[in-house]
C-alpha cells in the first residue's frame, strides 16, 4: 500500500479532488433526498399559473434551454419560480396545473406537467 507522502504532486492533487468530488456529490444526494422525505411527509396541493415562456435563454457561458415562468398561492402569499420546460409546444401562457408543495415551507415544491 502506497504512503500519500509517497506520491507525486499531481497525483496528491488528483486524490484531494476525486475525494472532494465524491463528498460533494455525497451531499447534493444526500439533501436531495432530504428535501424529497420532507415533501412527501407534509403536502397540500395547490393550483398553478403558467406565466410566461421564454426560449433560447443562456444558462451558463456555453449551453442555452427554455424556461417557463410560474406562480401560485398558499396563505395569500404569492409565489413566483421558473423551471426548465423539455417541450415548449406543449405548454401555453395561462395554462393550469397542480403543484405538490410542503405545508409550512411552501417554496419546497414538485409539480408535473403532462408530456413536458
Amino acid at each position: 500500500m502506497y504512503s500519500f507522502n509517497k506520491l507525486s504532486d499531481a497525483k496528491k492533487s488528483g486524490l484531494i479532488g476525486l475525494i472532494f468530488s465524491i463528498l460533494l456529490f455525497s451531499f447534493i444526494f444526500i439533501s436531495a433526498n432530504e428535501r424529497k422525505k420532507k415533501l412527501e411527509s407534509d403536502f397540500i396541493w395547490v393550483e398553478g399559473t403558467i406565466t410566461k415562456i421564454k426560449l433560447n435563454v443562456p444558462k451558463g457561458t456555453t449551453s442555452r434551454k427554455d424556461i417557463f415562468y410560474f406562480e401560485y398561492y398558499h396563505n395569500g402569499i404569492k409565489y413566483k419560480r421558473t423551471e426548465q420546460v423539455y417541450n415548449p409546444k406543449l405548454i401555453k401562457i395561462g395554462q393550469k396545473f397542480k403543484i405538490k408543495i410542503h405545508r409550512v415551507d411552501a417554496g419546497l415544491y414538485d409539480f408535473e406537467l403532462k408530456g413536458v
